[in-house]
């Protein structure tokens, strides 16, 4: 389909957050199984059942502009996948894949955000206010989803530096 105005190109970056959220979706219980940390895992599967959230309400959106999500691919996304995959075959000790999924984790939320950010300010300016309350509502949980990771992270880089840092000492 050729974009040839502001809402062909808002469609297009609807569907292109609708892939995003599929895959990610895919993701999520796959970096939940490999967490070795209770709060890490829950952290996922809760944010497994908001993305879930998230997908609904852009099918909600989708409704409300009489529009079919188009076939795409967020490629974005498909490469921090591939990152992680890429990642397994480097034998990561699981400490490490932890501190690396939250990386990913990280670097899929500030994504997300830059997306829904946008999404938000498009339906703003083509005059949908409902579809910009339903794309704010997505953005607000990947913001406080970021927060909870950017803790977490904090909190194991932390443990790990001391560890190490201990074992320096007993050498």
């Amino acid at each position: 389909m050729a974009m040839t105005t502001p809402r062909d190109l808002f469609i297009h970056d609807l569907s292109d957050a609708m892939s995003a959220e599929q895959q990610i979706l895919k993701m999520l219980p796959e970096l939940a199984k490999e967490s070795q940390i209770p709060e890490i895992r829950q952290a996922y599967q809760q944010h497994e059942q908001e993305t879930q959230q998230h997908v609904q309400r852009l099918q909600q959106v989708f409704q409300l502009l009489g529009k079919q999500p188009e076939k795409t691919t967020c490629f974005a996304i498909q490469g921090i996948a591939e990152e992680h995959r890429a990642l397994h075959k480097e034998q990561p000790a699981p400490p490490v894949l932890e501190m690396a999924n939250l990386g990913g984790a990280d670097q899929t939320e500030h994504l997300e955000m830059a997306m829904y950010t946008s999404l938000v300010q498009m339906a703003k300016d083509l005059g949908q206010q409902q579809t910009a309350q339903l794309l704010q509502q997505n953005l607000d949980q990947e913001k406080a989803m970021a927060k909870r990771i950017e803790g977490f992270s904090k909190s194991l880089g932390k443990q790990m530096a001391s560890s190490a840092s201990g074992a320096h000492a007993a050498r």
